[in-house]
This record gives structure tokens, sequence and C-alpha cells, in this order.
């Protein structure tokens, strides 16, 4: 019988034993001693499994059993493709906490199987470690949450000008950019975090998670290259502050002048999406397309991860087009117009 848990499921990670029963011919010595030396490795639901050879020994009834590793565990090529076999196996881990009977047998790790296969509850990944790896996901996810309401997710601070004012409490503006930096950074490194606690495996970082936050952290730092130049929205500024001035020089002074001329000095947030999504001049499709392509290619890498107990190889297909969507947004953030122009002013030229 399979060593098993509480449950009677074999859980990836604990041994499995086969009772091959007694043998048909010869004494059970000789049998063990044949199959232990074809060096056999462990087959799962037709799927070879790489690893550890199984080792084969005689029970006190003289029935013959085979046990073998089913470690996910480890770094390096050798414990990828454990992993990447096992998923095969079980056609994804997805449902992690529900054991899957799967036809088990030995085999020679060219392929095909030497014995007859056997029924198997197999799961992907004990409770304890499930839960405590969803703890720490939490925990993780929960950091970068916070991180982005209170503090990180906003524009830089914006410089003041003499003779206006900073209002009370004054909150700038969420960043797009700034969101999907700590957005794909708090999924990739909750995800490691979580995957780290099942598998015991430190190497789960691909190259196509690699190239997508390259992507995300080379468009945060153009947009924060192109927030800090010179603009026509410092002219416009100073603009409105000799507004706000003048106004405030009346008398009596004039209040809604004021007020809306410090709206345009120091752009207030009007919220998470009218932040995200627009400027001075409303709602932009280019900001609308990014954001919402990020939001589901984060989704599709959360799924793959709970999936597959590792992290997603993207595509170049898919790289390509996280950097087309990075790209337009970047190309018409350059063109966009956090001020508006003051009434009776135009714009400047260039």
């Amino acid at each position: 019988m399979p060593a098993a848990t509480a449950d009677g499921a074999v859980v990836l990670g604990q041994p499995v034993t086969l009772n091959l029963g007694m043998p048909t011919a010869g004494d059970c010595a000789a049998q063990a001693a044949a199959l232990n030396a074809q060096a056999l490795v462990l087959v799962a639901n037709g799927q070879t499994i790489p690893g550890a050879r199984a080792s084969f020994v005689c029970s006190a009834k003289g029935e013959l059993l085979g046990t073998a590793s089913t470690s996910i565990a480890g770094n390096g090529d050798d414990a990828t493709q454990r992993r990447s076999a096992w998923q095969t196996a079980f056609s994804g881990f997805f449902n992690l906490a529900a054991p899957k009977s799967l036809p088990v047998a030995f085999g020679p790790v060219t392929g095909g199987i030497t014995t007859a296969p056997k029924m198997v509850a197999i799961q992907g990944a004990s409770n304890r470690d499930l839960g405590l790896a969803a703890v720490w996901f939490a925990l993780v996810a929960a950091l970068f949450l916070l991180a982005f309401f209170r503090h990180f997710g906003r524009t830089d601070a914006i410089t003041p000008i003499a003779g206006v004012p900073m209002p009370p409490r004054y909150l700038p503006p969420y960043s797009l950019a700034r969101f999907q930096l700590l957005w794909w950074s708090g999924i990739v490194t909750a995800s490691y975090v979580a995957i780290l606690t099942v598998t015991g495996s430190m190497d789960t970082i691909t190259t196509g998670t690699m190239a997508l936050m390259g992507i995300v952290g080379g468009t945060s730092v153009l947009a924060a290259f192109q927030d800090r130049r010179p603009s026509d929205d410092q002219t416009r500024r100073q603009q409105h502050a000799a507004l706000y001035i003048a106004a405030a020089a009346t008398n009596p002074p004039g209040q809604a002048a004021m007020a809306a001329s410090l709206a345009q000095v120091y752009p207030p947030s009007e919220g998470l999406l009218p932040d995200l999504l627009s400027d001075a001049a409303g709602y932009n499709i280019h900001r609308l397309q990014l954001l919402a392509w990020t939001g589901v290619l984060g989704i599709t890498f959360l799924y793959e991860v709970t999936r597959t107990l590792g992290m997603p190889e993207l595509s170049a297909n898919l790289l390509a087009l996280t950097g087309i969507s990075n790209g337009t947004y970047f190309g018409f953030k350059m063109q966009e117009q956090q001020v508006a122009t003051p009434t009776g002013m135009t714009q400047p030229a260039g």
C-alpha cells in the first residue's frame, strides 16, 4: 500500500510505495534484485518522473514492494524537470487540495513501464503547505497594496510655487506607471514566496518573468523621466499661480478663482480610476488599454501559478504585446496635458 496521509492520499514530497504482489516466477529476493539492477523510476499516468531510482524489497509475507520519491522540491534543472513531469501527469496542479487517482507504475528512464500500474490517490500539496502559502501570499500582496495606497502609488511630490500655498493634506494623483510596477512586483514576489513555501525551490523565476519585469521597470523609469523634464505643464502651472496671486490680491479676494487656480497649480487626486485613466483633457484610451492588459495578464499569470506551482514562461508574443502596450502608453504620455490651459491663454508652441 502507498505511504498515505490521514485522508489516504500521498502528498507530493512523500515516498510512494506500491505492493506489486507475490512474484509469479522465482523467489522474491531474486525479483527485487533484478528490478533494482534496472534503475527504474516512477511512472505516473503514463508520464515518466525523472529523479531518484526506485528501490525494491520483499515484505515479511514475501510480497514485492517498490518505493520511489515524489519530491518536487529543489533547485536546478533536475527539480524543474520533476515538477514539469508531475504537472503533465496531473494535467496541471489546479485544485491542489483535492487528491487525484492516477495509475502509477515503475519503468525505465527512457520511457515505458515495467511493472503493472496501481491506482494511487495523489495530492499536489498538503493542506498545511497550501494554507501557509496562502498566508504568505496574502501578507506580501497586502504589503504591496498598502505601499501603493499609502505612498508609493502616487506621482512625485509637486514642487511648491512661492505665493501659492499647498492645500492642507494635499494628495497628488495616482500614477499608472507606478501602479503597473507595483502590481507586477506584488504578483511576482507573492507568487515566488508561495511557490517556495510549497516546493522548497528558490529557482522558480523564469526568463519570461524577468523580461516582463524589465519592460514594466523600463516604462516606469521613462515615465518618471518624462514627469521630471521641463514641459508646458510647468509653464501652465506658473500661469495659474499668477492668476491665483492676482485673485488673492483683490478686495475681497476672489475665492472661486483662487480655488480654480489652486487646483491646477497642485492637481489633486480625483480617485483611483480617474487618476489612472485620465489627464487634464479627460479619459484616455491609451491608459485604458494599458490598465486592461495589465489586469488581464496579471490574473492569467496568477492562474498559471496556482495551476502549475511555478512561474509561467511567457511567450515571445505575449512579451511583445506587453511591450507594444507599454510603448503606446508612453508615446501618448509624452503628448499628455496634466494642467489645463488658463482661460484666455494659449498653450506655448513646441
